[in-house]
């Protein structure tokens, strides 16, 4: 198994976070206000829904819901630029 760190579950999240704008594009291409909302919503339930063992390295690592949006935030920004370039 690759050692933990920060970054290892950065990229967890973010791949996790794009497949879902994948499966649910309309859930992302609504008001900017209702997209805020649907990505703070996601990231949030990442977060509750973490098993035991994700708490526990979370916390080791010193990682909080704060980071978690801001994950799922920076996906959703990639994700976007990626099919915007890909529609030019």
């Amino acid at each position: 198994m690759a050692k933990l760190s920060k970054d290892t579950v950065k990229q967890e999240i973010q791949e996790l976070a794009i497949g879902n704008y994948k499966s649910y594009p309309a859930d992302y291409e609504e008001a900017p206000a209702a997209v805020s909302e649907n990505i703070q919503s996601l990231a949030k339930g990442y977060w509750d829904s973490r098993e035991f063992k994700e708490v526990a390295r979370d916390e080791r690592l010193g990682i909080d819901l704060e980071d978690y949006k801001h994950w799922t935030k920076e996906a959703y920004d990639a994700f976007m630029e990626a099919n915007h370039q890909s529609m030019n």
